[in-house]
């Protein structure tokens, strides 16, 4: 799900690389017609990319869509919608989440509706990736690519979409007049 692609603006100069071996320094004749060096640390030059194998290939199990409606604290309307939205760009049925304890400070109290879950698994799962990776990523204008430090240690990745950006959704961009 990273994007690989780097946009770099007219006049832009990539920061010159240093070489991945050294050269020998010194006026020695010793050092003259040497091989170079490894790097620093290890005789060993590490590879630039791990081999992909079987053992490795990464597998998708499941894709959890969330969001919190921040109108659904006044208007219960807001989550509605937003359901509604998430099931026509997902297929399936959402869940509605309550809050557990008051926030004084975000405006919540115990027990209101504040947010929708929809969790992927299978062919759902397949189908709603190639939409967000072939028709929704390529309509985002000035799109930076997900960070590749978005996602933690055990695999997982998180990013998100504005409310302009779910729009471009094909189901949502049909019915987005109404």
């Amino acid at each position: 799900m990273t994007l690989a692609y780097a946009h770099h603006p007219p006049g832009y100069k990539a920061p010159a690389k240093s070489p991945r071996l050294r050269p020998w320094e010194g006026a020695s004749p010793y050092y003259k017609n040497r091989p170079l060096r490894g790097p620093r640390g290890s005789d060993v030059l590490r590879l630039l990319r791990k081999p992909i194998t079987f053992r490795n290939v990464p597998k998708l199990e499941k894709i959890t869509l969330h969001t919190m409606v921040k109108g659904a604290l006044d208007d219960s309307a807001h989550l509605h919608v937003a359901g509604m939205v998430m099931q026509a760009i997902s297929n399936i049925r959402v869940t509605t989440h309550k809050t557990r304890k008051n926030v004084a400070g975000f405006g919540l109290r115990a027990g209101q509706y504040v947010s929708v879950t929809a969790e992927l698994r299978g062919e759902d799962m397949q189908h709603f990736l190639a939409k967000v990776i072939d028709i929704v990523m390529p309509k985002i204008k000035e799109w930076k690519g997900v960070k590749g430090s978005s996602g933690d240690s055990s695999g997982n990745l998180t990013f998100g979409f504005s409310a302009e950006e779910t729009a471009l959704f094909p189901e949502v961009e049909v019915n987005y007049d109404m």
